[in-house]
């Protein structure tokens, strides 16, 4: 697969998820992620689609076949941001990220 390996640790280590969060997000594995990252072992298609949505990178751009990062420039549904304040708020409690989840429901886009 090319240099999917690398490609997957750097968006991993970029976005600043343990391999546990990684495997907890994708549904797999510890040490599957950790086989991902060392070339041990690939992800089916289902796994590598989840990979793409997760970071927002074309197929291609995992494979290592494309220098294009984001998949497409359209804006961020409520279910993307909410997964973007529960992934990217670590120094949030739950409750706060409830709230805040709340009070961005709660403005009229």
């Amino acid at each position: 697969m090319g240099d999917f390996h690398n490609i997957f640790k750097n968006l991993r280590m970029q976005n600043h998820y343990t391999q546990g969060q990684m495997a907890d997000l994708l549904d797999i594995s510890r040490s599957a992620v950790s086989m991902y990252e060392t070339g041990n072992r690939e992800p089916d298609l289902e796994t590598l689609e989840k990979i793409a949505k997760l970071f927002n990178v074309d197929m291609n751009y995992l494979l290592g076949s494309s220098v294009t990062v984001t998949s497409d420039n359209t804006e961020p549904s409520y279910e993307d941001i909410e997964q973007m304040i529960a992934r990217g708020s670590h120094g949030f409690s739950a409750t706060q990220k409830m709230k805040l989840i709340q009070l961005l429901s709660e403005i009229d886009l």
